[in-house]
């Protein structure tokens, strides 16, 4: 529980940042639904062009975090020092690793079609969810020195889980069980809204309402807050004394 207050702590060191980081949520919430309501699929947010770009914008800026995090245990930066060299290589990280995600989510498809059950292909899904969380690791190595070679190899992960599963996961459990309890809370304030009638107010398209946007863009700052800042920050001292070793040994 420490782990989890103390990154939460770290940060909101620099409060005023989060000012712009809250209003980065609010526009990616409304260029997002807005773009899914006029090319006709409402139902399917983060899925267009704007999330792709913000979740770039977001990406490189948390990788500048984890880097001064590292480097001197700093707060978050101003946007005025990201080093935005470091953007292509963090495009081709993501496009390597994204292939890696996307095969293994074909290979579960595959079993489903080969077992003609759910029982494996659900079992896979799981398994790989789970080694997801080791590519954090992956993404603080680039934060350090900026660096992708020897990051591209599949095999790291089972490296990382070798040396660092235990706490790995109970950073991961505390995590989400404090992300569920924030949940919990937003669904219970969209019910009281329901109830007293304010979720209804501005129409804007569909079934969208100005206080849909504004809850969008609430639950979208909690989950860059705990997925690209919060939750990274709690892997450094891990990182530092059981991952790095591994990848020096690599390289």
């Amino acid at each position: 529980m420490a782990g989890l207050i103390d990154s939460y702590k770290k940060v909101y060191e620099n409060k005023k940042v989060h000012i712009w980081i809250f209003l980065i949520a609010l526009v990616w919430s409304v260029l997002s639904n807005l773009c899914d309501i006029a090319i006709g699929k409402p139902d399917t947010a983060r899925q267009n062009p704007f999330d792709l770009l913000f979740n770039f914008l977001v990406g490189i800026y948390s990788i500048q975090f984890l880097h001064n995090a590292i480097m001197s245990d700093s707060s978050l930066p101003s946007f005025k020092e990201i080093n935005w060299n470091a953007l292509p290589w963090l495009i081709g990280l993501n496009i390597v690793w994204g292939f890696y995600l996307v095969i293994a989510l074909i290979l579960a498809v595959i079993s489903y079609f080969v077992m003609h059950s759910l029982i494996l292909p659900a079992a896979l899904v799981i398994l790989i969810l789970l080694l997801s969380v080791f590519v954090y690791y992956i993404y603080l190595a680039y934060a350090e020195g900026f660096n992708i070679n020897g990051l591209l190899d599949i095999r790291l992960i089972f490296k990382f889980i070798k040396v660092s599963a235990k706490e790995t996961f109970i950073k991961l459990g505390l995590f989400l069980l404090f992300s569920i309890a924030v949940i919990l809370v937003y669904l219970i304030i969209y019910v009281l809204a329901a109830f007293a009638g304010l979720d209804k107010i501005c129409h804007i398209a569909g079934d969208y309402y100005l206080f849909d946007m504004v809850m969008y863009a609430v639950i979208g700052y909690f989950l860059i807050v705990t997925c690209f800042f919060a939750f990274p920050y709690s892997l450094i001292k891990t990182y530092i004394e059981k991952i790095r070793p591994v990848i020096g040994d690599e390289e």
